[in-house]
This record gives structure tokens, C-alpha cells and sequence, in this order.
């Protein structure tokens, strides 16, 4: 009986200590369940702002690079590399001194930040005379594509478990914003930011995020709002003469075309300048259910903004940089733009052939949660090509002499029939890639995650990316030499 007896006293006390662990466990799940709601602050009228307007030359370059997790970060590190190493103008420099402004979404905004935070000084050399990339950025790049290599989805996992975090992905775009933080970002702040660019260090960034709450996109960057918003009808009314609409049709139109201007955090009446630049870039990356929203109030204002994944509906990253573009040949600001978009995004396609030999729908263990906005975003992007080709040939928008639009796919890099191009990486996998159609349905197939899977997909995608910009080097270098407009 007495032995009885501890081992019923001892089952109690385990079955206290379990109701107790229950108890503390329950203690910290309001936390972990409930958003966190970042309080921002309204601009002070006696602080110095980092919103500064831009001043372009005859020439304004700009480059977008796209969301696609790691996939994407790494294509646009070897593509901007590559832009490096491309000779222009006399006297003969590095393309990526004219570049004047960068956007970015989602894992696109992982490579525009590591660029902004650790790119060298504008006074250390690019190119050699030799017309070779210099000692300092050889190490950069070499750096920069190291880091957009790396496995961020288990240490974000690996964090989320020891904070408790994994019940709201809210906390998860927390978790994010830390880790890219110690990585290679270190604090750096808006701030941080415009300094480097008014020393001319950097090119303006441009990091798009959507807000959940009306559909607008929301661009976190320190040009004035005014310079993102480009007036669609004054072209019109330029191009067409007197319009023949009706009041209630042009009201409609103007309505819609607002609607689709970006927002910054200066029409939110936000301070932008504090903000981490850390915490931007994992608002761009949110993709709920997986990452965020983030929730933010400003101060003395009711309302709760939800922003979100910037590649929503575009996620190249393009069409902001198109409207403030623009905006700046509207009014002569500068004579002409070239555009280079490198677009790593996950190939719609891919997912139609999955589904075509696919018995069932979207189950909770094999959900495919990029399908749904990709549908929307191949839409999208069908009409987008429509409204502005029709522009163009309408005279409305600029032709090829004044605006060039390059977009290079990660998929259209040309192999060589012999496979004599292939990396070495891939020579060693069992299954062989013995064709170009065979490489590209690989780099078709590179997942979008927060890691990249093997060596060979790791060096077919940066060789992609070298292989596009060398395709299209006589192009740029001929819309750079031409007389301007």
C-alpha cells in the first residue's frame, strides 16, 4: 500500500507539473496569437526629413528585380553583378554607375538591401582600365551572392520555435526582420539609407509592399510622394487633343488610375526615417498564410494598415519604377530611361502541368498557395502588356527612343546544343541535363523557398543571369550611344 501510495502521490505530482507547464504555455499563447501592431511615428515639423527629391541626368537607368525567394535574391545579385561588368559610355565606365533608382518585391528586396547596405563607397573603382571588375567588387559580389545563397527558411523555423512564434505568421515576418538584421543588414535605418544615396553611393531604392486594406501599392522609399505619381491623363490630353468623354466616364477613369498609383509612407503621414531597413524588406516578403502581414497604426490615428507581399499583381517590381519614370519624362526632368527587369519568377506554366496530371484539388498537405494570386498576377500582367503596348502605338507613352523596357526571365537564358556551357555542378547529378530544353525545364522547376535545393540549381541560376546581360549588351550599349531625343 505505502508503495501504492507514491506512485499515486507521484502520478499526481507528474500530472500537477503537466498542468502547470500547460498553464505557463497557455500564459504565452495570447502573445504568439495575436499580432504584433507596430506603432509608427507621424514626421515632427522641426525634424530634418530623409524624403529628398532625386536629380537625374539626361539619362535615367533603372532596375527591377523581381520576387521568387532565394531563387530571386540570387538571380538578382549575379544580374546586377553582371550589370557591373558591363563597359559603357565614354569615358568607358560601369553600367551600374548610371543606374538611378532600384525596386524590388518580395526576395527581389533581399538582394536590393544587401546591395544598398554593402556596396562599396561611389569613390572605389568599379572596373579596372583593363575594363575587368576591380579587387573590391570582385569581393563584393562574391559576398553578396554567398549571402543570398544561404538557408534562411531553418533558422527563421529554428527562431519561431524558441520564441513561440509559430502560431501567427505575423511573428514569423517578426523573425524575419531579426534575422536579416544580424545577417548582413546591422540596424541600418531608412536613414542609413538616404545618406548613402545623397553621397551617391547607392541608387534610390524602392521597396514595394501592398497594403491589405484597400489594395495599393505601398513603396517604401525616400523620394517625395509627388515622384511616384505619374498623370496618365495629361499624356492623354497631350496625345489625343480634346477628349470627347463623358463627365461621368472620365471621373470613372481618374478614380481607377488613382487607385492604382503607389502610396509611400509620407502620404500615410509616417515617419519613415527610423524604420529598419530590415523591417521593409520583410514586409515586401510577407506571403500569408506562410509570412505576415505586418500591422502598423501611426500614431494618434485609429486605423490599422495590414501591408503585405509587394508582388501582388506585379511581381516584378516594374510597375512602380514605370510610373515614377514616367513622371520624370512628363516633365522633362530627364530625356530618356532605359528599364532592365530581371524576372525570376516562378514560370505559371509549371504549376498548369502539375495540376494537368493531377487527380485532386488543394488538400492542407499539398496546397500550392502561390497558385491563387498567380492566377490574378498572370492576368494582370496580360492586360498591363495590352494597356501599354496600345499606349505606345497610341503615342501616348514614349517609343523606343525615349523608353526601353528589357526584360530578362531566368528561363530565356540560351544554352549551347553541346552542353558546353553547363556548370560543372551539374555534370556530377545523376540525372543528367543533356539539352537546353532540359536545363531550362530546371531552372523552370527551382522552388520558390528561402533556400536553394543543390550547386546546380545554385550556378544555373547565376549563369542565367550573366547569359541574359551578355545577350542583350549591343542593345544597351546602342540605346546609351545613340543622340539623345
Amino acid at each position: 500500500m505505502y508503495g501504492a501510495g507514491l506512485l499515486i502521490k507521484g502520478g499526481v505530482l507528474r500530472q500537477v507539473k503537466a498542468w502547470v507547464a500547460v498553464g505557463i504555455f497557455l500564459a504565452w499563447l495570447p502573445g504568439c496569437v495575436t499580432s504584433p501592431v507596430y506603432k509608427l511615428p507621424r514626421p515632427k515639423p522641426d525634424q530634418t526629413s530623409c524624403i529628398h527629391p532625386s536629380k537625374y541626368g539626361q539619362t535615367l537607368v533603372g532596375v527591377a528585380i523581381s520576387g521568387g525567394g532565394s531563387r530571386a535574391a540570387l538571380f538578382g545579385s549575379a544580374g546586377l553583378e553582371s550589370l557591373a561588368k558591363l563597359p559603357v559610355g565614354t569615358p568607358t565606365h560601369s553600367l551600374i554607375e548610371d543606374v538611378s533608382m532600384i525596386s524590388s518585391v518580395s526576395g527581389g528586396s533581399m538582394a536590393t538591401s544587401y546591395f544598398a547596405s554593402q556596396k562599396p563607397p561611389r569613390e572605389v573603382p568599379i572596373l579596372t582600365p583593363a575594363g575587368d571588375l576591380s579587387e573590391d567588387y570582385r569581393t563584393f559580389f562574391a559576398a553578396f551572392k554567398s549571402t543570398m545563397d544561404k538557408d534562411y527558411e531553418n533558422p527563421l523555423l529554428w527562431r519561431n520555435i524558441s520564441r513561440l512564434r509559430w502560431f501567427n505568421p505575423a511573428w514569423t515576418a517578426r523573425s524575419l526582420a531579426e534575422y536579416l538584421n544580424q545577417q548582413f543588414l546591422k540596424g541600418m535605418s531608412i536613414n542609413d539609407v538616404m545618406e548613402r544615396e545623397v553621397r551617391g553611393d547607392i541608387p534610390r531604392l524602392l521597396i514595394n509592399t501592398t497594403l491589405y486594406n484597400d489594395g495599393r501599392r505601398l513603396v517604401m522609399t525616400t523620394l517625395p510622394y509627388e515622384e511616384v505619381q505619374y498623370d496618365l491623363f495629361k499624356d492623354l490630353q497631350r496625345s489625343a487633343g480634346t477628349s470627347s468623354r463623358s463627365k461621368a466616364v472620365d471621373a470613372m477613369m481618374r478614380a481607377k488610375w488613382a487607385s492604382l498609383q503607389s502610396v509611400t509612407a509620407e502620404k500615410l503621414n509616417v515617419d519613415l526615417c527610423p524604420m529598419k531597413l530590415a523591417g521593409a524588406v520583410a514586409t515586401s516578403m510577407s506571403f500569408p498564410p506562410v509570412i505576415g502581414p505586418i500591422t502598423f497604426k501611426v500614431e494618434g490615428e485609429e486605423n490599422y494598415w495590414h501591408a503585405g507581399d509587394g508582388g501582388l499583381s506585379d511581381n516584378m517590381g516594374i510597375e512602380s519604377l514605370f510610373f515614377t519614370v514616367m513622371k520624370h519624362l512628363q516633365e522633362d526632368s530627364t530625356s530618356r530611361a532605359l528599364l532592365i527587369a530581371f524576372d525570376s519568377s516562378f514560370p505559371f506554366a509549371v504549376g498548369s502541368e502539375r495540376l494537368n496530371h493531377f487527380p485532386e484539388g488543394f488538400t492542407l498537405f499539398n496546397y500550392d498557395y502561390g497558385r491563387i494570386p498567380g492566377i490574378m498576377e498572370e492576368r494582370a500582367l496580360a492586360y498591363r502588356a495590352l494597356f501599354t503596348r496600345i499606349m505606345a502605338e497610341q503615342g501616348v507613352f514614349p517609343d523606343e527612343r525615349r523608353l526601353k523596357f528589357i526584360q530578362l526571365r531566368h528561363i530565356d537564358a540560351v544554352w549551347k546544343e553541346d552542353m558546353s556551357d553547363l556548370p560543372e555542378s551539374c555534370r556530377k547529378e545523376d540525372v543528367k541535363l543533356t539539352n537546353p530544353p532540359a536545363v531550362t525545364r530546371r531552372l523552370s522547376s527551382v522552388v520558390t523557398r528561402l533556400w536553394i535545393k543543390s550547386d546546380c540549381d545554385r550556378d544555373l541560376v547565376t549563369t542565367a543571369a550573366a547569359k541574359l546581360v551578355e545577350g542583350k549588351k549591343e542593345e544597351i550599349q546602342k540605346f546609351l550611344q545613340q543622340p539623345l531625343p
